[in-house]
């Protein structure tokens, strides 16, 4: 699953590889197409964002939502480049006037629609994103502790809290916050909660100033994947599990996080 930082890297990445190219091609297969794809033809392309994971791409006043899922890539073609995957897994497929090309495979969601509506349309279905100028630390305190009665693991994963938190960053999160997953919200106190917060926002953008810099967000990674080896606190055996209800891999260690 892309996490919030890795879309935005890759936007960026997409972005200072075709910036300023004219489309003169569009193909997309995809059931969410709120105006005629054959609009952005002649269009520029202007700019990206990103919403948790969801990838954006700007062209004069419509917009090209990507979200990747699992299994979803994105791949820029020169004109003498050929595919690197079956033509049967292209989901959309850019021509720019130089003869680059983007192509996207296996996402699930791919969206066109005019800027305004969709980003006005992606902000009520989303909370809130740390990467984003616009973050607003106080409204995603309040999105957390509006889930009461639900595991602290479970709610950072719902995108409708904090966009773009995903299973590995959830697990280091509540690692450095000293937090066990399976803690119910209402039993978290408001320090708790704000530290939580925090320290979300401050993770994501260090996973994101990692990428940007060529370096390997490894070394940032204290707990996840790292089954029955020490903490590297207390020394005592980290465990795993899969939580419940959404059977997601959990890495905890019950010394430190209470």
């Amino acid at each position: 699953m892309t996490e919030g930082p890795t879309a935005r890297y890759k936007a960026w990445k997409i972005y200072l590889l075709l910036r300023g190219r004219v489309v003169k091609d569009i193909k997309i297969r995809s059931s969410k197409i709120k105006v005629d794809p054959n609009k952005l033809i002649g269009k520029r392309f202007l700019g990206f964002d990103t919403f948790g994971k969801n990838i954006i791409f700007i062209f004069d006043g419509y917009c090209v939502r990507i979200h990747l899922m699992m299994y979803g890539t994105i791949h820029v073609y020169n004109e003498r480049e050929k595919l690197k995957k079956p033509e049967k897994l292209i989901r959309l497929a850019i021509e720019f006037d130089d003869g680059q090309r983007m192509i996207v495979y296996n996402a699930p969601i791919i969206e066109i629609d005019h800027r305004d509506k969709l980003y006005l349309r992606i902000k009520k279905d989303l909370g809130e994103d740390p990467l984003r100028v616009d973050w607003d630390i106080n409204r995603a305190i309040r999105l957390i502790k509006r889930d009461l009665d639900k595991s602290i693991g479970e709610v950072l994963l719902d995108q409708k809290v904090i966009a773009g938190v995903g299973n590995i960053l959830r697990n280091e999160i509540l690692f450095r916050a000293r937090i066990h997953p399976d803690r119910l919200v209402k039993d978290l106190s408001d320090d708790e909660v704000r530290r939580i917060v925090e320290i979300s926002a401050d993770l994501m953008r260090e996973w994101l100033r990692c990428k940007v810099n060529g370096e390997r967000i490894g070394p940032t990674i204290l707990i996840y994947g790292k089954s029955k080896k020490p903490c590297p606190i207390c020394g005592r055996l980290i465990k795993f599990y899969r939580q419940k209800p959404h059977n997601r891999r959990t890495y905890v260690c019950e010394t430190c996080q209470k």
